[in-house]
């Protein structure tokens, strides 16, 4: 898992050398389970990086909380596959919006039932609400 992190931000840093106008570093703030717990006040932090792959369309990559995702963005909407922190796949599916010039609000659905395989029980899916700066 660190060795993939590894190999993705060094593609992300030559992408960066090469197409330095659209590559973005991606700060974020993640409420989880909004629906499941009425305590709001433990966010988890979140960091990544993003770059325009197409006009309006971005894709990359955050890491939060030792959840780790690749995403792809396009119009309001986001997309993401990854693993959690007990390395068990996850999917995202939500929704953004653009506040201000480089702050995003976000509400995306976590789908982490995929399988049940391996003995383990996968968590409950969850209702997450981000906030996100663009720099």
């Amino acid at each position: 898992m660190k060795n993939n992190i590894k190999i993705l931000l060094f593609n992300f840093i030559l992408l960066s050398s090469v197409y330095a106008a659209s590559v973005f570093p991606v700060l974020g703030l993640r409420f989880n389970d909004v629906l499941g717990s009425n305590n709001l006040q433990n966010p988890t932090n979140s960091l990544g990086l993003k770059m325009e792959v197409s006009e309006g369309v971005y894709s990359g990559f955050d890491v939060s909380d030792g959840d780790f995702r690749i995403f792809i963005e396009r119009s309001n909407m986001v997309f993401g596959m990854g693993n959690n922190n007990q390395n068990q796949p996850q999917f995202t599916v939500g929704g953004y919006y653009y506040a201000l010039d480089n702050l995003s609000v976000s509400l995306e659905y976590v789908i982490n039932q995929l399988t049940d395989s391996g003995g383990g029980n996968p968590f409950e899916d969850q209702l997450r609400i981000g906030l996100s700066v663009n720099f």
